[in-house]
C-alpha cells in the first residue's frame, strides 16, 4: 500500500510540475512575439507616432518586440490578408468596403484628426465645395480617402456623388500627377493628402476648399486608424496591447511637440519635405489616440458609404462596428 501511495504521489507531483511548467510555456510565446507594423515606402505625417514611438523609446519601455515592413502603395490590404504584417496605419475611410467584403482585422485604436484637402488652382472661381456640382475633381484611386473624404461633405451638400444620375465625374490620376493634372485644367480640383497640399499651398498654386481638420462635419473626427489582423489579436493580445500603448503614448509626445516632432522625422528621412512646413501641418492634427472614438469614427464612415451609395444598402452598420471594433484589455480609452 506504502509502495502504491509512493507511485501515486510520484505520478501526482509530476503532472503538478508538468502543468506548473506548461503555464509560463503556453505563455512564453505571447510575450515573445515579435510584431510586424506594416509601414509606406514612403512616409508621411500620418506615421509620425510610430517613427516617434522608435526614436524616443516608446516600443522598448513597453517590452515591445517588432520589426518593420515596408509596403508600396496599394498593397496593404494584401499584406494585412496573408499575415505579412500585423498592424499598420491607415485612413478608415479606405477600409470600410474592404471590411464589409469580408477584410477579417480588428479596429482598435483612431489616431489622429486632418490630414487630407480638397484644392482648386489660386485663381479659380470655385469658392465653397457646393459649387464642385458638375465639375471633374481627381483623386488617385476610386477607394482613397481623397475621393471618399469629399464626396462625404459633397453627399451633406446635397451633391449626388455615385451611382446613376451623378453629378461629380471623378478621375483618376497618379498620386503625384494630380497637381499637374490641376494646373493643366484637366479638372477642377483634386483631393490630396498632407503635406503635399501645403507645400502647394505655400506655393501660392492653390487654395483649400475642403480641409478634413476644419471643415465643421469632419474636424473632430479621427480619420487614421490601426487596423489589426483579427488573429494577430487573438493569439497575441498582450503584444498588441504593448503597441497600442505605445502608439498612444507617441501620438501624445507628437501632439505636445509638434515643432520637435517634424525635425526628428524630417532629419532622420522617416519623411521627405521640410520640417518648418511639416510641422506646420502637424499642428493643424489632433493626435488624440482614443479607443471610443474609433468606434465613432467607425460607424460615421460606414453609415455616410452605405448612404451615399459607395457600399452596399444592405450593410448592417450596427453589426459591422460589433464586428470590426475591439477594445483591447489594459488599453487606456485615450491619454487625454
Amino acid at each position: 500500500m506504502k509502495k502504491i501511495c509512493c507511485i501515486t504521489a510520484f505520478f501526482c507531483m509530476g503532472f503538478a510540475a508538468a502543468w506548473a511548467a506548461g503555464k509560463p510555456q503556453a505563455k512564453g510565446p505571447q510575450e515573445d512575439y515579435t510584431l510586424t507594423i506594416g509601414l509606406p515606402v514612403e512616409g508621411g505625417l500620418c506615421e509620425a507616432p510610430f517613427y516617434i514611438a522608435v526614436e524616443k523609446g516608446f516600443y522598448e519601455a513597453e517590452g515591445l518586440k517588432f520589426k518593420e515592413f515596408k509596403m508600396e502603395p496599394g498593397t496593404t490590404m494584401n499584406h494585412l490578408t496573408n499575415g505579412t504584417i500585423d498592424v499598420t496605419n491607415s485612413l478608415l475611410a479606405t477600409l470600410i468596403q474592404p471590411l464589409t467584403n469580408g477584410l477579417d482585422v480588428k479596429i482598435p485604436l483612431a489616431l489622429h484628426t486632418g490630414c487630407l484637402k480638397v484644392v482648386v488652382k489660386a485663381d479659380s472661381p470655385i469658392t465653397d465645395p457646393s459649387e464642385l456640382r458638375g465639375k471633374k475633381i481627381g483623386v488617385p484611386s476610386m477607394n482613397a480617402s481623397q475621393r471618399i473624404i469629399p464626396a462625404r461633405v459633397l453627399a451633406a451638400r446635397g451633391i449626388k456623388v455615385d451611382g446613376d444620375g451623378m453629378e461629380v465625374e471623378w478621375l483618376v490620376f497618379p498620386s503625384a500627377e494630380l497637381p499637374l493634372a490641376l494646373e493643366r485644367g484637366q479638372v477642377d480640383a483634386i483631393g490630396i493628402g498632407e503635406p503635399a497640399s501645403s507645400i502647394i499651398e505655400n506655393q501660392g498654386k492653390v487654395r483649400p476648399i475642403i480641409n478634413s481638420a476644419t471643415d465643421a462635419s469632419l474636424k473632430d473626427e479621427l480619420c487614421c486608424v490601426t487596423p489589426v489582423r483579427a488573429k494577430t489579436l487573438a493569439d497575441h493580445p498582450e503584444t498588441v496591447a504593448k503597441f497600442l500603448r505605445a502608439i498612444q503614448k507617441a501620438s501624445k509626445w507628437v501632439h505636445e511637440n509638434p515643432d520637435e516632432a517634424a525635425r526628428i522625422i524630417t532629419e532622420k528621412r522617416y519623411i521627405a519635405g521640410d520640417a518648418a512646413v511639416n510641422a506646420q501641418v502637424l499642428k493643424t492634427y489632433s493626435y488624440r489616440a482614443s479607443v471610443s472614438l474609433a468606434k465613432t469614427a467607425l460607424e460615421r464612415n460606414a453609415r455616410d458609404l452605405r448612404d451615399i451609395g459607395m457600399v452596399g444598402k444592405d450593410v448592417d452598420v450596427e453589426a459591422l462596428v460589433r464586428n470590426i471594433f475591439v477594445a483591447v484589455p489594459d488599453v487606456p480609452d485615450s491619454l487625454f
